[in-house]
């Protein structure tokens, strides 16, 4: 059923560029694959319906059938069409698929309907051109591959003797019930859930793999556990994707193994015909398990004896050492495979894939279709792609030929001989070549281009000349590069644009490749053409089509579809072609929210056709089931002149008396250098700026004046009428005045309509400049950088000083204009402030820029700028610099001076390094013998080493004594070397290398026999260094430290006859005492008082 919907409208704010995005016409079709393709006719489009078959020939209003239907046993829908214009000659091919079998071979190719100039209808079998092909009495039918290029030359047979063959075959379509394969799978408990998965895994690719080849293989599911379920039936593969998520969507049933009872259900619930078995169909069960029968009901054999068993094939999978490590288990796997060569044993389910060619292979050879019998042009489906070049002969593309590696048939109108191209049988498998065919010309041949999305799995486009082909490279794999092929004339040069629709960054984004003719070899363009970047899931380049000139610059431009943009709405994007190539930024984006419809997949295909009315190009665009036209508005270009009677303003009139008397006459005209609008009127609106870019203005009109402005440019009128401008004076008497002007297309539905180009500029500037204050046309200025420098030669990070750099500087020449001085200083710099001039840090580009006494830095004028930095923890190499360049703008922009400072880069460090040692002193008396006693030496690094410096601290223990002993008994930390083993040595040396700062402690035990006279020492030198041209150490007050352990020789004096004899005297002493004391009465007069008391 067919609805035509015409929108006659001329909304000029529905134009994006120069094509309405309110459609002027729009077809349904009942067929969802009605707007897949789209190509050009002579006074319209050719628009397939492939499901039913038809092919329609669509104008502006209406759309009619082209009766070329065939109602035939085995067709599948439109595969591909093409036609050819020339001149007033037009050739029209369309192609479908047919399904036959002969004997036990498949064959799937093109039956092609050829419509002629004069209307002739003929059919063109490409299957009857390869099958000659195959016949070894055939010219060249020997594969001869010449610079990795097969030709073969064939008679084409009569078209009698072709239906003849295909009437046989045909008949023989219904005889072949096809092949039926049940999977049953274990689902038991024993499975892990990743090993189940690798089983639905490995069921899926055997099935994806199978329907390639074989387009009568059915397949059932059954699993058993606790259980028996059909996963999936005979009549759920119609569509494979389905029969695939079904697959994917299975749950583990677990518990026990009823392999018997599986076997049983495949033969009462499967292979029956009320659930989708053929009689006649060949049979096949496939068994996947981990281990033997348990807990089953069934006997095993009275199942496989049954006599609805007899002549299925049968194949068991043992998994696992279940299996492998038990001969009960497998005796009774080959007793289910009734023949140990179609038993499979793998150690584990992840190893399945190993065996997934050898099962393949034994399903096709059941089906007669086993590949080591040469899969060549049986399924080679010739006409998958067609395509008629400029000479009118016909490109056919076989994607099935030989396993699928692909090839293209070339027969030239009808005639002998034919030529089939293709990379060469050695070529992988599945490239696909023939996917997608077009042509481009030469100066003397024509070369033959076709597509192979999936060669290498990065795809690849071949081009054949006759004599040799090159091959251009896909880049990513799974991009499907190739698969569509445009070529453009630009400019008299062609151009192939390469979609690569699967393109992914972050989705399938997709994208088109450019390649330009260059001496008879294509060449890769450093642009490509891509959609917006916020659609992942674009498949933008499924479409590619020439639109020819719709924007008037004689150079054919280029629309791209991307169907799958804004949730499968889809869009299509319009990029125009220039002098030099295609402009890779696209002028217009049009999707179905621009016009308000709901559409899907909208860009899916993209044509051109001319206009009934004055010829403009109609763009159409398909989508599922709808066609829709969009009409395209001429482009103009309009140049202003802006035209003013004084360009320089002269000393005498800048700032005197005499500025506010200066007039100048203004005079703007519309120049239309392309797209000339012949007669009737084309409404204009600009807006003139005066002094463009400054608040204070210096010029001005001398009547007042509006914003924006309007005017009607006619063919014969195309400036407006002069005006007169004020000079005001100037504070900046420098920088140029700027006349701006802006304009754009006032929206009308008069006609004719025009639209602006979209890559001219909209807007012309004039300038007027002043005369300059100089001693010779030269205006040459005077200033220098020599007296400026650094206040630091080194810059320490993690300091507290700043790095200045002052500049005085003095013009000792002309009147500098627009001085300004730009320091580019390192990122281990932050700029910490600015003292004298205008100064403005641009740190994302670490530079900062000074204006110095702008606008005008005049003669014999001095200024100082000074510039502080802080330096700041980034990564150097150790010496870094500032570069100034002091620039004017007297003769554009010249260099004045230039100058580098370099400087060394450090880190601070600042420790302090201390030492002790405990007891620093040891003392023994002469009646000792020996002493045994600890040391404890202790240094430390205090402070912070911010930048973890590595610090490296050598202590040195020095033993200066005679008869003394040192050894040395732990270290801590314990990373620091020192002998080991407890010797006795006179000197130890510790070697401590850190980046944290920790305390080093050295116990030590001293064996001390005898001192030599009264003392002795042990001394412990301790040094730290580390790498002074990376790090500072001003703030350490020292690096050295030394300590010493005094040991210490006690005299014992012996003095037993001075003691006793000092002890009688002593005694005699005191008894002379106590006599004198007696004799002067001491004694006596106590007692007389004591008496005296006792009387009274």
């Amino acid at each position: 059923m067919f609805a035509a919907v015409l929108f006659i409208t001329e909304i000029y704010t529905a134009l994006g560029f120069n094509i309405y995005t309110e459609p002027v016409g729009n077809f349904t079709n009942d067929d969802p694959l009605f707007g897949q393709t789209i190509i050009q006719s002579q006074d319209g489009l050719y628009v397939p319906s492939p499901t039913s078959g038809d092919v329609f020939r669509c104008k502006e209003n209406i759309c009619t059938s082209m009766n070329i239907n065939d109602v035939t046993k085995g067709l599948t829908p439109i595969a591909s069409v093409a036609s050819r214009l020339k001149d007033d000659e037009e050739h029209f091919l369309v192609c479908k698929q047919v399904q036959t079998r002969n004997s036990s071979t498949e064959y799937f190719n093109g039956n092609c309907t050829f419509i002629s100039d004069d209307h002739k209808k003929s059919k063109i079998y490409p299957v009857n051109l390869v099958l000659e092909l195959q016949n070894p009495n055939a010219t060249n039918n020997n594969n001869n591959n010449n610079n990795n290029n097969n030709r073969y030359q064939a008679s084409r047979m009569s078209q009698d003797k072709s239906r003849k063959r295909r009437a046989e075959e045909d008949d023989t379509i219904a005889e072949d019930a096809g092949t039926e394969i049940a999977f049953v799978l274990d689902g038991s408990g024993s499975i892990d859930k990743e090993d189940f998965v690798r089983a639905k895994d490995f069921i899926s690719n055997v099935m994806k793999n199978v329907w390639t080849t074989c387009f009568s293989c059915n397949f059932a599911i059954v699993q058993f556990g606790r259980d028996i379920r059909t996963e999936l039936s005979l009549q759920e593969n119609n569509d494979s994707n389905s029969a695939l998520d079904k697959v994917k969507k299975i749950k583990q049933i677990n518990a026990i193994t009823k392999t018997a009872s599986a076997l049983y259900h495949v033969l009462t619930d499967i292979f029956v015909p009320q659930n989708g078995s053929k009689k006649n169909a060949k049979k096949m069960i496939i068994l996947l398990s981990d281990g033997e029968m348990s807990g089953d009901t069934r006997n095993l054999s009275d199942v496989l004896n049954m006599p609805q068993m007899n002549g299925i094939t049968r194949y068991a999978i043992g998994v696992g050492s279940e299996v492998l490590n038990k001969s009960k288990a497998i005796k009774e796997m080959i007793e289910i495979a009734g023949s140990s060569e179609r038993f499979f044993r793998v150690s584990n389910y992840a190893a399945l894939e190993k065996i997934l060619s050898s099962l393949e292979n034994s399903i096709i050879a059941i089906e007669g279709l086993q590949k080591g019998a040469g899969f060549e042009f049986q399924l080679a489906e010739a006409g998958f792609s067609s395509h008629i070049t400029r000479d009118g002969s016909i490109l056919f593309g076989a994607v099935g030929a030989y396993d699928w590696s692909g090839g293209i048939i070339l027969t030239k109108n009808n005639k002998e001989p034919l030529t089939f191209f293709n990379a060469s049988k050695e070529e992988p498998r599945f490239s696909y070549l023939g996917y997608s065919v077009t042509s481009a010309n030469t100066d003397s041949k024509t070369l033959y281009i076709s597509g192979a999305p999936r060669y290498n799995l990065t795809g690849a486009v071949f081009i054949f000349n006759g004599n040799n082909q090159d091959i251009l490279q896909g880049d990513q794999v799974g991009s499907y590069f190739g698969s569509v092929l445009c070529v453009l004339d630009v400019n008299h040069t062609d151009y192939l644009l390469v979609g690569a629709p699967h393109f992914h960054v972050k989705g399938e984004e997709g994208k088109v490749l450019i390649y330009k003719l260059n001496k008879g070899k294509f060449e890769k363009e450093a642009s490509e053409l891509r959609g917006l970047e916020n659609y992942v899931r674009a498949r933008f380049g499924s479409a590619i089509a020439d639109i020819g000139d719709i924007d008037g610059n004689l150079i054919r431009d280029v629309a791209v579809g991307a169907p799958l943009e804004e949730n499968d709405a889809g869009c299509v994007y319009i990029f125009n072609g220039f002098e030099h190539g295609i402009n890779k930024q696209f002028s217009q984006r049009i999707t179905p929210s621009d016009f308000g419809f709901k559409l899907v997949r909208f860009g899916q295909a993209v044509s051109v056709m001319p206009s009934a009315e004055n010829k403009q190009p109609v763009i159409s665009v398909g989508s599922e089931g709808v066609i829709t036209f969009f009409k395209t508005i001429p482009v103009i270009i309009i140049k202003p002149a802006i035209k003013v009677d004084h360009k320089i303003i002269p000393l005498d009139k800048q700032n005197t008396e005499d500025s506010s008397k200066f007039i100048l006459k203004l005079t703007i005209c519309f120049n239309t250098p392309r797209g000339d609008i012949k007669s009737g009127e084309l409404p204009i609106e600009y807006k003139v700026d005066l002094d463009s870019g400054k608040e204070q203005k210096r010029l001005e009109y001398s009547m007042p004046q509006g914003g924006k402005m309007s005017f009607i440019l006619k063919n014969t009128q195309t400036c407006i009428e002069e005006r007169d401008l004020k000079y005001l004076g100037c504070s900046d008497c420098y920088s140029p005045i700027k006349i701006r002007v802006n304009f754009a297309l006032i929206p009308s539905s008069t006609t004719p309509i025009r639209v602006l180009d979209a890559f001219s500029p909209t807007e012309a500037t004039e300038e007027i400049v002043f005369e300059r204050d100089c001693r010779d046309q030269q205006c040459k200025a005077e200033i220098s950088l020599n007296t400026s420098k650094l206040s630091h030669d080194i810059v320490v990070i993690g300091s507290s000083q700043t790095l200045d750099v002052k500049f005085n500087l003095m013009n000792s020449g002309d009147n500098s204009y627009m001085t300004t001085l730009t320091l580019t200083y390192p990122e281990m710099l932050s700029f910490k402030k600015s003292e004298g001039g205008t100064c403005e840090d641009k740190n994302d580009i670490h530079q900062i820029v000074c204006k110095l006494l702008h606008p005008i830095f005049r003669r014999n004028e001095q200024t100082s700028v000074t510039i502080s930095w802080q330096p700041i923890n980034r990564k150097t190499n150790g010496t870094d610099s500032i570069t100034a360049h002091l620039t004017g703008g007297n003769n554009g922009s010249e260099v004045l001076d230039y100058k580098t400072y370099s400087f060394t880069v450090k880190k601070a460090l600042d420790v302090q390094f201390i030492g002790t040692v405990m007891p620093n002193r040891l003392n023994i008396t002469e009646e000792e013998e020996s002493s045994t006693q600890l040391l404890n030496f202790n240094f430390k690094l205090q402070g912070q080493n911010t930048y973890n410096a590595k610090i490296t601290v050598k202590i040195t223990i020095e033993n200066h004594t005679s008869k003394s002993q040192i050894i040395i008994k732990s270290i801590q930390p314990k990373n620091c070397t020192w002998p080991s083993g407890g010797k006795n040595m006179k000197t130890y040396q510790v070697l401590c290398t850190m980046t944290k700062l920790h305390e080093i402690n050295i116990m030590a035990e001293t064996h001390i026999r005898d001192i030599e006279g009264t003392s002795e020492r042990i001394i412990a030198k301790g040094k730290m260094t580390f790498n002074e041209s990376i790090y500072d150490g001003t703030n350490i007050r020292t690096r050295h430290q030394q300590v010493d352990v005094l040991l210490v020789k006690l005299t014992v004096v012996k003095s037993t006859a001075l003691i006793v004899g000092s002890s009688i005297g002593g005694f005699v002493l005191l008894i002379f005492i106590i006599i004198i004391l007696f004799k002067c009465g001491f004694f006596r007069r106590r007692h007389k008082i004591d008496r005296k008391q006792s009387t009274n």
